[in-house]
């Protein structure tokens, strides 16, 4: 799954997956997660082999698709199995934004308004005329100026219904040149700089991270085939990092990386939290507390750390909580857990924090003094949270659900 899909995201698709058909329990463990840096990390671990990396040696994987590049750097263990050393980080530059370039580079020559009546109204053409400059231009530019020739791109074949939609002083200029565009050097090197900028600016954050503390970067995913990306991140980093590598095939390295898993889970040992999750709790009202959140019991509702943003855990630690039920009477027991990408939130309402999900069990009819602590038991370290509830005096393991909180 893509790195930036939530805990919310994740619940969905297993959702949609029971309603398909395609698991026969809607728990079923037969459905695993993965998100595609750490796919990739996985393949490229064969890459490593070929470079002769020791045990204990850091690499970062930037995985540049069409949308989004994401970046972490991993450690090599013993057993071969990978650990999570920073926090994954990632942005929307990958190389469907050199192509947004081109659309910027046309609205120049056509108008603004031509393309975006071309792209409400006849998106198939606008599809088939990136396409073609993906083709022709984008994946061929290499940022050597002696090895490119100007290309010309024919409009009136490659989206006909432009013609229609450009207007004014755009349309007496295109007529003059019968509808063509001449690409130069400087032109399609425009177009991708500002995008390489960004992705060179992530693996610098990246680097700073772990002190420069990484021998090798490892690029995969499409845009990853770029020779001008790949010029431009060896012309920048081959002093900080030994290593910069594009393994066979980078554009296949997650779907393959997402098998090796699935066969090995194990190899995964350590994961890096992308946020710091917490569950509301009662407690006394203090007096550096606000006033206005003070109930007429005297009591507070807080924010209650589970796990920390940028914590480094091992993907089967357990982080356990107990709590206790008011009353014999009481037949539910909940758990509302929520996420920030603070630190140290105090409050559930504060802004950052949402409500990520509810579990809740079902208690037994009759319930004694002795036996009215629950213990809840949550697994973060893994891209699907994990949760179960234990009676600490019966030690019965109760069924824990997941309500989505949409």
């Amino acid at each position: 799954i893509p790195a930036e899909f939530d805990d919310n995201a994740i619940v969905i698709i297993r959702e949609c997956a029971f309603k398909a058909g395609l698991l026969n329990d809607r728990y079923s463990q037969n459905l695993r997660f993965i998100t595609e840096p750490e796919a990739a990390a996985i393949h490229c671990m064969k890459s490593l082999k070929e470079h002769n990396l020791s045990v204990g040696a850091k690499f970062m994987v930037v995985d540049c698709g069409g949308g989004t590049v994401d970046l972490t750097i991993r450690q090599l263990l013993e057993g071969e199995k990978l650990s999570e050393i920073t926090e994954r980080s990632g942005d929307y530059c990958g190389g469907s934004f050199v192509d947004q370039e081109f659309l910027k580079f046309l609205e120049r020559k056509v108008g603004s308004s031509a393309i975006s009546f071309v792209r409400e109204n006849h998106y198939c053409q606008l599809q088939y005329m990136i396409q073609e400059f993906c083709r022709k231009v984008k994946m061929k530019f290499t940022g050597v100026q002696s090895e490119f020739e100007n290309i010309e791109l024919e409009l009136d074949e490659l989206c006909p219904v432009l013609e229609q939609y450009c207007k004014g002083e755009y349309r007496d200029n295109m007529e003059e040149v019968d509808w063509t565009i001449n690409l130069k050097f400087d032109d399609v090197k425009k177009m991708f700089d500002p995008v390489i900028e960004r992705i060179t600016r992530l693996i610098d954050s990246q680097l700073r991270s772990c002190d420069n503390d990484c021998s090798t970067l490892l690029l995969v995913g499409g845009f990853s085939e770029s020779k001008y990306l790949q010029l431009k991140i060896k012309e920048k980093f081959s002093k900080k990092v030994q290593l910069i590598s594009i393994p066979p095939q980078p554009v296949t390295a997650i779907i393959k990386g997402a098998v090796q898993y699935g066969l090995r889970e194990e190899i995964v040992s350590t994961r890096v939290l992308k946020w710091t999750y917490g569950t509301d709790i009662a407690r006394k009202w203090q007096q550096n507390d606000p006033i206005d959140k003070r109930r007429d019991d005297g009591l507070i509702i807080a924010f209650e750390r589970l796990a920390k943003r940028g914590t480094q855990i091992a993907v089967d630690e357990k982080v356990h909580r107990a709590f206790l039920a008011c009353d014999k009477t009481q037949r539910k027991m909940g758990l509302d857990l929520y996420v920030t990408p603070q630190d140290d939130a105090k409050f559930c309402d504060e802004n950052g924090v949402k409500t990520i999900g509810k579990w809740s069990i079902e208690l037994p009819d009759s319930l004694n003094d002795n036996d009215r602590s629950i213990l809840y038991t949550m697994v973060f370290g893994n891209v699907e949270i994990q949760v179960t509830a234990l009676n600490s005096g019966t030690k019965e393991l109760f069924k824990t659900s997941f309500d989505l909180d949409m």
